[in-house]
């Protein structure tokens, strides 16, 4: 049975937009599961992405057909509804959708595509390293993270946490200009204090890849604020750690810890494993800062590890609490380590 999400090729979307080839999955993508990608071009020369959401890719043996579509549909309009908040409230460092709707392919079941039309970025920052390491400098990095840190800010001041915050996740607009701008995208695992999320019935809506070692650990904080800021704060940390070492946190973590500590084996509680995660992330910290310039590690490695501290009651910049203004202080850090290594300051720039 051919599959109609991977058959938008051509179609016009809206009387607007013209469909190009469907983009094939990388088998090393991560996210993304239950969708196609395609880029589409309007009459007057702009791009687009588009994103259809794939029902079949959904469907495991057995499945109830009616149950699935239903879930899909509802994390799919979800999606939806988030982006068009974050659009009403103007975020600059959020991805922006642009427009909606419903594909008509066939007259089988499933042939009506719900898609998303977004704002077509260059690259994502894992390709941008792979490709343009001359231009992924020090000065590129700190500044992306300001931009990131910047977007999850945005995201937290009306009360909304990203919760899969990854380098997939982070998109890079304008990559050879000046003007180069990094956004985060994909707000379908993300939640709203005041608002329904399908996903927040989850001990973790995100990819368990970049979990924060709490959830491996099953120690689940009742408070929104402190459970889900103090997640994004450790994802933004390991974004850290990705970008200057091509390692997550919680890998570092994992790969200094006694393997008898490990999630799959500690049958303790979390507070009793902590003396044991604190330990690791101090090696894993120290591992870090030896493979960046003294100067660069005196200013980055104080962060990192107010990021990625493994006791999330004590994450975050010291004697600020975990709400919407939790990040102003990194913003700040990373704007003025950005312009400190413009002029090298941390070496070359």
């Amino acid at each position: 049975m051919s599959n109609p999400a991977e058959r938008l090729e051509g179609l016009v979307l809206n009387g607007e937009w013209e469909v190009g080839p469907l983009i094939i999955r990388s088998p090393m993508a991560t996210g993304g599961n239950f969708s196609q990608s395609y880029k589409a071009t309007h009459s007057d020369g702009r791009v687009v992405f588009v994103k259809a959401l794939d029902f079949h890719r959904a469907f495991t043996k057995g499945a109830d057909l009616t149950k699935v579509v239903q879930r899909v549909t509802e994390e799919f309009n979800f999606e939806v509804t988030m982006l068009e908040f974050c659009a009403r409230k103007r975020m600059d460092r959020v991805v922006r959708a642009i427009d909606s709707g419903t594909a008509d392919v066939d007259s089988s079941p499933l042939g009506q595509v719900p898609y998303l039309i977004f704002e077509d970025a260059d690259c994502d920052v894992r390709s941008h390293l792979d490709k343009a390491k001359n231009k992924a400098t020090c000065a590129w990095k700190l500044r992306s993270l300001h931009h990131v840190t910047t977007g999850l800010k945005q995201l937290h001041a009306v009360e909304v946490v990203h919760q899969d915050l990854k380098p997939s996740n982070v998109l890079i607009f304008n990559a050879d200009s000046t003007n180069e701008v990094s956004k985060i995208a994909d707000l379908g695992r993300a939640s709203r204090y005041d608002g329904y999320s399908p996903f927040d019935h989850k001990d973790w809506a995100g990819d368990p890849n970049y979990a924060p070692p709490e959830v491996h650990y099953a120690f689940i904080n009742p408070d929104w604020h402190k459970r889900r800021i103090a997640s994004d704060l450790y994802m933004l940390g390991s974004l850290i750690s990705f970008l200057f070492i091509r390692t997550t946190a919680t890998a570092a973590l994992w790969q200094s810890l006694d393997n008898n500590f490990w999630p799959a084996h500690w049958t303790g509680t979390f507070d009793e494993v902590l003396p044991y995660l604190n330990h690791a992330f101090s090696q894993a910290t120290s591992e870090f800062g030896a493979q960046l310039s003294s100067a660069l590690a005196a200013d980055l490695i104080p962060i990192y590890s107010q990021l990625c501290q493994p006791d999330p009651r004590k994450r975050g910049y010291p004697g600020q609490s975990l709400n919407k203004v939790a990040l102003e202080r990194f913003i700040t850090k990373f704007d003025v380590m950005a312009r400190k290594a413009q002029i090298g300051k941390y070496g070359k720039p």
